[in-house]
């Protein structure tokens, strides 16, 4: 399932009933589209007339991956313990320090929860993200016929084109900007590296807007189509 704000309104009802005695006060509750985070809880801080201090408490989940319910309720407790400790004004060692790592204990034994001080998503979690977005891909042909792929964190797109140009093992570099969800489930390199694509991938790369390394004035290179636009 994804998250609603259905789900989590009412997750938080019942789990402030079950879990934390009601002393939550309800917070805004927000669903995202976020890909860096599956949930967060955040404090927003204002200063209002006369000087006065504001503050809101933000609970959100992303609806951008399908979890299992039971996942998603760890989730949404992840985040209430760490609004707890805000709301007890406690100073915890870090983020995620002694007095989280307690909490999150007690309550997965007490209540047979599995919550972790993290949230890595599967594959099949990664795979269920259907958002279309934008990436730069680099499809390199190696020396061997094989097609490898990554796609690149655009602030790195020279430095990784520079490291692939003394690659003896590459033989053929293309770089492409490709629309759509295929690659949400490839994390951005931020050094050279490469992975296997299926021909699905492949097909996609092949079928995106072909970009190419240009030199202008003053002695810059660019990034830029080399032709329309494809979406």
């Amino acid at each position: 399932m994804r998250a609603t704000i259905e789900f989590l309104e009412k997750g938080f009802d019942k789990f402030n009933k079950e879990i934390f005695d009601n002393e939550l006060p309800i917070p805004t509750m927000r669903i995202s589209s976020a890909r860096s985070f599956v949930g967060q809880f955040k404090v927003e801080r204002t200063v209002g007339l006369m000087g006065v201090r504001k503050e809101k408490r933000i609970l959100s989940l992303s609806d951008r991956y399908d979890f299992d319910e039971t996942a998603l309720e760890d989730v949404l407790i992840h985040e209430m313990i760490h609004f707890l400790i805000h709301y007890r004004k406690i100073r915890d060692t870090s983020s995620h320090g002694k007095t989280f790592i307690r909490l999150m204990n007690e309550i997965n034994r007490k209540y047979g929860r599995h919550i972790t001080v993290s949230h890595r998503c599967s594959k099949e979690q990664l795979e269920s993200d259907r958002a279309k977005v934008h990436s730069i891909v680099c499809l390199c042909t190696t020396t061997d016929g094989r097609k490898l792929a990554c796609k690149v964190s655009q602030s790195k797109v020279f430095e990784i084109h520079r490291a692939f140009m003394n690659w003896d093992l590459i033989e053929k570099e293309e770089w492409f900007w490709v629309y759509g969800h295929y690659f949400n489930r490839f994390r951005k390199v931020l050094t050279p590296r490469l992975f296997a694509v299926d021909e699905e991938g492949i097909g996609i790369i092949e079928s995106g807007t072909r970009l190419e390394f240009v030199e202008v004035s003053g002695g810059r290179t660019i990034l830029r189509p080399a032709g329309p636009i494809l979406r």
